[in-house]
């Protein structure tokens, strides 16, 4: 009711990803054109380990991080990977801290008409991604890439989010 009134509403909600925030609200009984209303963004995070600065190398990919990540041979030659060798700073664990990735769900217009007709999350999540919104997934990647969490912690984190 006040974010229908022009107030900032900040709020927290266990989902799994941002685009189920809006079927999880529906189901908590709010109707769907008001939360198309409402609603003007959502933002999901979750964590991934940090590789230890100490004992980070370079890893070469394998055919399963390959394979789960659908990663292309293109796209393995234009990027190297890291991991952690294990040492006494990380006590073994190749890991040393954490960092955020994040999925921002933006409700355009062509997205609050999916949540106006009560459309399924799959189906909201799937037309965001055609408008751009990067998944928990592709943000989990990016820090892989940059050489700051490993392949193996990325499929690790998201693995129930690309199936």
């Amino acid at each position: 009711n006040a974010a229908l009134t022009g107030h900032l509403v900040f709020s927290t909600l266990h989902t799994n990803d941002a685009p189920g925030a809006i079927t999880r609200l529906v189901d908590m009984g709010i109707k769907p054109f008001l939360v198309a209303t409402a609603v003007r963004a959502v933002m999901a995070q979750r964590l991934l380990r940090r590789i230890c600065p100490n004992c980070k190398k370079v890893h070469k990919p394998t055919s399963q991080e390959i394979d789960m990540l659908q990663l292309s041979d293109e796209y393995l030659a234009n990027h190297e990977f890291y991991e952690g060798a294990g040492c006494e700073v990380c006590h073994n664990t190749g890991y040393k801290g954490r960092i955020g990735i994040y999925e921002i769900f933006i409700v355009t217009e062509d997205l609050a008409k999916l949540i106006f007709a009560n459309q399924p999350a799959g189906v909201i999540r799937e037309a965001a991604r055609k408008m751009g919104m990067r998944s928990l997934r592709d943000d989990a990647i990016r820090k892989a890439e940059a050489g700051i969490s490993t392949l193996h912690e990325v499929i690790t984190v998201t693995l129930m989010d690309e199936v």
